[in-house]
């Protein structure tokens, strides 16, 4: 039996402390501290939906293609292009990533990632008023506050909590025994049922983030009281104990999830959470409060990294004349517009995850997939081109949910000698580099 440690890419905590038991073949026998979803990462090695071929459209059906044919036809599809969109890139590396950045300026395209409508909106806003980051180990070792709003991670990132929440810091000997979890929610999810006697469970009304938000920008600043029916479904105690704990911690991190991305038309949570941030900063005599943004791929926060370092904007970056333009558009609105004749799918399931009259139109439209597994993308792509798992049959760099650089490591060949996302990328850069 051989033991090998390795980073899961089952989602964005990217766990580096997994233990795989190999047998005298090479062959997985056991997964040890990985969670359901790092399992199942592994298991899509040999899962029935593995995409193994290349695949081309033909009379309404998908059919096997050697590597020359779909290459040509994907070649030719991207030739007869005016106005392309790129999507997806958070389940692969930064150096496709990369890439991708790379193939959009080539053929003046639009590319975009699963950020631009999660995690990404954060740091767009932030523009205006600033954001303090953290990390997960200063969190282990420093944290006093863990407060989970509108995120729930045991069923979206399992490990979290059991990262930040129970295990022992240098300056937190003690763990879970002085960390305080506050959970603000509409919703009484399954994070709500590892909660103690010191803890701060907040069960608000529905679409009430706003009203809370708002009347704790004034309470911190000492410009209201705490009303005596209390605000937003929380009675005055309650208020009360938030509010202590915010304004009397050494170390707060506030964690959250899509509830908070999204603005209403009475203004924008997010936008005046990360003012409420700014303000606690300033009355907080003991600590700092920081926060993490909630993002389940794996390397979601990777693109953003990527696209900054590169061209100086996170995401939604359309290019004209190989050059970088201005753009209020992101992959919702382009699509909403009908502004594009072709689409370029990498390593994500639009058709699944974005609202169904979105969906109708961008199958409307010549599509190519990049992706190793079958998904409701699958079924209606134009040319498939299948790559290996990143992260398991291919190496590359990925960026953890607190913006930490991982390097990720190969550990097997993948099937077909197929190509990795990076790898596939650079071959179609550069055939259109030699036209």
């Amino acid at each position: 039996m051989k033991f090998k440690k390795i980073v899961c890419t089952g989602c964005s905590l990217l766990c580096d402390d997994i233990i795989i038991e190999e047998n005298d073949n090479g062959r997985i026998e056991q997964i040890i501290g990985a969670c359901v979803r790092g399992k199942e990462r592994f298991k899509s090695i040999k899962s029935q939906n593995r995409i193994l071929t290349p695949l081309i459209r033909e009379n309404d059906d998908l059919k096997e293609a050697a590597w020359d044919e779909a290459l040509k036809k994907t070649l030719q599809m991207i030739e007869d292009s005016s106005n392309p969109i790129l999507y997806g890139f958070s389940t692969t590396s930064c150096e496709a990533q990369a890439e991708g950045i790379r193939l959009a300026r080539a053929i003046d395209g639009f590319i975009d990632s699963n950020s631009t409508i999660c995690q990404g909106i954060t740091l767009e806003k932030s523009k205006e008023t600033g954001v303090t980051m953290t990390t997960l180990t200063e969190i282990i070792n420093k944290g006093d506050i863990i407060l989970l709003w509108g995120f729930n991670p045991i069923e979206s990132i399992p490990r979290l909590l059991n990262k930040i929440l129970f295990s022992r810091g240098k300056f937190r000997m003690t763990g879970r025994e002085i960390k305080t979890l506050i959970v603000i929610d509409p919703v009484e999810t399954a994070s709500y049922k590892i909660m103690g006697p010191r803890d701060i469970p907040l069960l608000i009304k529905p679409a009430s983030d706003l009203e809370l938000i708002q009347a704790l920008k004034k309470i911190c600043k000492e410009e209201m009281e705490i009303p005596s029916e209390g605000i937003a479904g929380i009675d005055k105690m309650d208020l009360e104990r938030l509010v202590a704990n915010l304004v009397d911690s050494e170390n707060i991190s506030i964690l959250i999830g899509q509830g908070m991305l999204q603005p209403s038309d009475d203004g924008d949570p997010l936008k005046e959470l990360l003012e409420l941030i700014e303000i606690l900063n300033t009355v907080n005599e003991k600590g700092r409060v920081s926060i993490i943004m909630g993002g389940g791929h794996f390397n979601m926060t990777g693109f953003d990294q990527t696209a900054l370092s590169l061209t100086g904007k996170n995401h939604s970056l359309q290019f004209k004349d190989s050059t970088l333009i201005d753009t209020e558009d992101n992959i919702i609105t382009k699509i909403e517009k009908n502004d594009f004749d072709l689409s370029i799918i990498v390593g994500t399931d639009p058709i699944s995850h974005l609202p169904l009259e979105i969906s109708k139109k961008l199958v409307t439209k010549p599509m190519i997939l990049i992706d190793n597994k079958k998904n409701s993308t699958y079924y209606v792509a134009d040319v498939v081109l299948p790559t290996a798992i990143t992260g398991v049959e291919t190496d590359g760099t990925a960026f953890r949910i607190d913006e930490v650089p991982i390097k990720l490591t190969k550990l097997y060949d993948p099937p077909n000698d197929l190509p990795s996302d990076e790898e596939l990328l650079i071959k179609i850069n550069n055939k259109i580099k030699e036209e």
